[in-house]
């Protein structure tokens, strides 16, 4: 059995290739469609502009500033600094992400090692490393993995607290939950979700796992700190501006927060909200965006897609059906056997001393997003729950046993590993082996699950090859039609139904699965004319 040492150290070499590979990663993609915005409001912020343009930036947070802490740097060496454009501040500011994804992986390797052993550890902070959506969308300039990585570490030092009864760990479950804020709007449910872990802990199971038994007045403390800290955090971060603002002096798009107005109608001229006025109007501008679906008139996108079908209220198994085509065919596998093994040998006090931890929020999120939230963009808005369901998959190496166990772990590691790096460098459009075809991708998913705009890149180079080739005709044309899936699909609400000809059409080749290339006869042109024009 390898020592405690050997294994930091394979898990040292492990993340310094991660990282050498995913710095190659990072110079061979475009900009995504969103990375320009992420980086546009997270310089303001640290140009100390409190003032949010909601309708520029909507649901954008605070916490990109971080991404552009490089360019910050290099302004204040060269105050005279100018730039074009922001691609330079992008890509480095894309390190920044590539560093809160190996801290992330840190928090799945120190957690399945506390939880299951030092095998265990290895075993789930290797199957997150190979993740291709992590391998993806952790090195954009993005919200995404600052959420994944706050989730998991609120979660991770909760479990901490209960198990040791330290404060300190209360404060850093605390702070986690409170930067989960600032990174994206659908974290307030953590709001939710930690008191009842923490409730759940001392009422249900009557003490902590020291033996410590909390009493009322005690936890009612806690909360309150966890409050204020939570309150001090997002305040902070939206530097202060535009607190204490009257109630009713609000103007709200969303139901939900013209209902709350109303209900306080009352009150509204002198109740003061607490909180800077931009994350309240952009809360509200997200709710009423959700609520508003996708595709409508006024709607930010275009109404989601999946297996063939759009919706603008989203798909009750939209996420189920994503997880199922995204996730590498052995990680489904692990998470299955796991589960089954799980229930088996299930432990009442074992459960709400440490797996309800990572259960628990894990199903809660995976409810809410598929029954109760329409804004379905892809697997990138449920990666929260994918480190907690590493983290789990160290159950699969008692399950596996000790004597084929080991076979069986490598052989569905060597799978994983061959399945995801044939998509190297580009491992955003990944789909597993249940879509053979990945010219046919686009008919079971969309959106950034396959495309996000950031293989620009490859798209020119073959442009290049062949100069003859029409990317996006503003009409219907023959000769070689070269699509991108969310510009077909309707994805897009500057240009629904613009491109609704090439619907009928079966690609003859692709790039990446995320542009389709059709040839397309004179005779067929004509024929689409008559119908579409």
């Amino acid at each position: 059995m390898l020592q405690p040492q050997t294994h930091k150290w394979i898990v040292g070499i492990l993340l310094l290739l991660y990282a050498v590979i995913q710095s190659y990663c990072i110079q061979q993609l475009s900009v995504n469609y969103d990375e320009g915005l992420f980086s546009y409001y997270g310089a303001t912020i640290l140009k100390g502009r409190g003032n949010k343009d909601i309708v520029k930036f909507d649901s954008k947070l605070p916490i990109t500033a971080l991404n552009m802490l490089p360019r910050a740097v290099e302004q204040l060496c060269q105050p005279r600094l100018k730039r074009a454009d922001a691609y330079i501040d992008i890509m480095r500011g894309r390190y920044i992400s590539l560093l809160v994804t190996v801290i992330l992986a840190l928090f799945v390797w120190a957690w399945s090692t506390q939880l299951y052993g030092l095998p265990a550890g290895l075993f789930s902070c290797t199957v997150f490393l190979l993740c291709p959506n992590f391998l993806a969308h952790g090195i954009f300039v993005s919200s995404d993995i600052f959420a994944c990585l706050f989730t998991t570490a609120s979660f991770y030092f909760l479990w901490k607290f209960n198990k040791a009864d330290k404060v300190k760990y209360f404060i850093l479950a605390s702070t986690m939950v409170a930067l989960a804020q600032v990174a994206k709007f659908s974290m307030v449910h953590l709001l939710l979700l930690f008191p009842l872990l923490m409730l759940t802990g001392d009422f249900i199971k009557g003490r902590s796992m020291s033996g410590r038994k909390w009493s009322i007045s005690q936890l009612g403390g806690l909360l309150v700190l966890f409050a204020v800290i939570n309150w001090f955090v997002i305040c902070v971060a939206h530097l202060f501006y535009g607190m204490f603002i009257p109630l009713d002096q609000y103007k709200f798009s969303s139901t939900t927060f013209q209902h709350l107005q109303s209900m306080l109608q009352g009150a509204g001229s002198w109740l003061r909200i607490p909180f800077p006025s931009s994350y309240i109007k952009s809360m509200d501008a997200v709710i009423y965006f959700d609520h508003l679906g996708g595709g409508a008139a006024g709607s930010l996108n275009g109404p989601s897609y999946l297996l063939g079908k759009s919706s603008g209220k989203g798909f009750w198994y939209y996420y189920f059906v994503v997880l199922f085509y995204k996730l590498p065919l052995p990680v489904l596998i692990m998470l299955f056997i796991s589960v089954v093994y799980y229930i088996r040998t299930f432990k009442r006090a074992s459960f709400f001393q440490n797996d309800v931890y990572i259960l628990l929020p894990a199903m809660y999120f995976i409810i809410y997003l598929n029954f109760f939230y329409s804004t379905q963009l892809g697997i990138r808005h449920i990666m929260i729950i994918l480190p907690l369901l590493y983290i789990f998959c160290g159950v699969f190496l008692q399950a596996a046993g000790k004597a084929t166990g080991v076979y069986i772990i490598c052989a569905l590691l060597a799978w994983q590993c061959i399945s995801v790096g044939r998509y190297f460098p580009h491992f955003l459009p990944y789909t597993n082996e249940l879509i053979p075809d990945k010219k046919m991708a686009y008919q079971k998913l969309a959106d950034s699950n396959i495309c996000y705009g950031e293989g620009g890149k490859y798209l020119e180079h073959y442009l290049d090859l062949h100069p003859g080739a029409q990317y996006l005709p503003p009409k219907i044309a023959s000769g070689q039609i070269i699509m991108e899936v969310n510009e077909m699909l309707n994805l897009n609400i500057a240009t629904m139904h613009k491109f609704d000809w090439v619907r009928a059409l079966t690609p003859v080749d692709h790039i990446h699965s995320q542009y389709l290339i059709f040839e397309v006869s004179p005779a067929q042109a004509d024929s689409l004319k008559k119908v579409h024009q």
